[in-house]
């Protein structure tokens, strides 16, 4: 009575826990991908006191992350069981061996050779988001076969389930920025496109595209026939020759869940006749950044200029905006400027942290155009901020309220 007065404490607690845990942790709607952050304990909230312990491992087999299970249940004989499945992710699903054992005491010895454990079919895990799931088994005459819901119950320490790919991305991994031109694929079409994509810590960005190309919606594809790949992987809406598509990791209200990664990868733009526009046998690769005009790295006088343009992604026509670094003299001097956007103050953020605000409003030169900027050195100048951090390698955005509308990796 006394033990299971304790189980029945500690399942509560567990329960108060996954409580918690739904509540911070957003469940993914949509395609997602299975991650690191799918491992911890999964309870079957329609059986009594039975669940699943899983852990994506630090290991992979053909590409593919694996996986390894420890389901606990009961035998006929109503005493506790377990058993033990290793297997590989498969998109948003984990695919087992399922183990068992016999034959083997409380704290028995090692026995090499002993082939007290053995399989006895197939465990699946199928995820319909970071916190719901339905596992299926197949024993033959084991246990037979069937299926039972899972919940998460419980996770990893401070972790963030997004169904993404920025959940798998190393804690030290360097910011990259890749792109690809997307041309026409057949005959009769004069459009072009670009697939870029960016990696940091906290997260992942793909965007696609396309101008110069009838209105309508199109097919996004990615990786098409190769296995682990699902496709399309998104549209793209054209209106008035235009059209751009966002997957971000973590995904937003204003983007798709990006839970594929393109990289190595054919990137195409279909409509019902097939292709429209293709990379090719191009692949993401690193962009070069910077104006015509400009240059970047030691220009051979002891002065190091780098310029680089922002990306846009808001919706006003004409909207621009580039960054500047510059080491002369013993002092270096920072500064963004954006134009084409309403009169307003906009947030200025360098790795990831805000660094002030770019007020935008008209210019006494003579020029229509509305435009702001924001300048840093060190050592500080009267008319600039103090420039008290390096923004060489890092992102630099621009915020319009909590949409971010201008980025770039800054050149080193």
């Amino acid at each position: 009575m006394q033990k299971y007065s304790m189980m029945i404490r500690i399942l509560f607690s567990l329960v108060v826990l996954s409580w918690a845990i739904v509540m911070t942790a957003p469940a993914s709607a949509g395609d997602l991908v299975v991650t690191r952050y799918f491992s911890g304990l999964w309870d079957q909230p329609k059986q009594e006191a039975q669940g699943i312990m899983l852990q994506i491992i630090d290991q992979e087999e053909d590409g593919k992350k694996k996986a390894v299970a420890y389901w606990f249940t009961y035998g006929d004989d109503q005493n506790t069981a377990w058993y033990m499945a290793i297997g590989h992710v498969e998109g948003d699903r984990v695919v087992m061996k399922l183990y068992d054992s016999a034959g083997v005491e409380f704290m028995e010895e090692d026995a090499p050779g002993n082939e007290s454990v053995y399989s006895i079919g197939e465990l699946v895990l199928w995820f319909h988001n970071c916190n719901k799931g339905t596992a299926t088994y197949d024993t033959e005459d084991a246990i037979g076969d069937g299926e039972f819901e899972i919940k998460r119950l419980a996770g990893l320490y401070n972790s963030r389930c997004s169904g993404g790919i920025s959940d798998d991305t190393p804690s030290n991994s360097k910011p990259i920025m890749l792109e690809v031109d997307l041309e026409p694929a057949r005959e009769g079409i004069t459009g072009k496109g670009k697939a870029k994509f960016w990696e940091r810590v906290d997260r992942s960005d793909f965007h696609v595209s396309a101008e110069g190309i009838d209105d309508g919606v199109y097919d996004i594809m990615v990786c098409a026939g190769v296995e682990g790949y699902t496709n399309p992987a998104g549209s793209l809406s054209v209106v008035a020759g235009e059209g751009s598509t966002q997957f971000r990791s973590p995904d937003t209200e204003d983007s798709e869940n990006l839970y594929f990664n393109p990289r190595d990868c054919l990137i195409e733009i279909h409509d019902g006749a097939g292709a429209v526009l293709t990379s090719g046998d191009d692949v993401l690769e690193p962009r070069t950044n910077g104006n015509s005009g400009g240059g970047n790295g030691d220009n051979g006088n002891g002065r190091t200029e780098i310029e680089a343009d922002l990306d846009y992604y808001g919706e006003y026509p004409g909207a621009d905006g580039e960054a500047s670094y510059e080491e002369k003299n013993n002092s270096v001097e920072f500064e963004v400027e954006i134009k084409g956007l309403p009169e307003g103050s906009y947030p200025l953020w360098v790795d990831s942290l805000p660094r002030g605000n770019i007020v935008v409003a008209a210019d006494d030169d003579g020029d229509d155009t509305l435009k702001g900027k924001l300048r840093f050195s060190d050592p500080q100048k009267e008319d600039r901020e103090h420039l008290d951090f390096d923004p060489r390698g890092k992102w630099v955005e621009v915020y319009e309220g909590t949409i971010r509308i201008f980025d770039v990796l800054f050149p080193e």
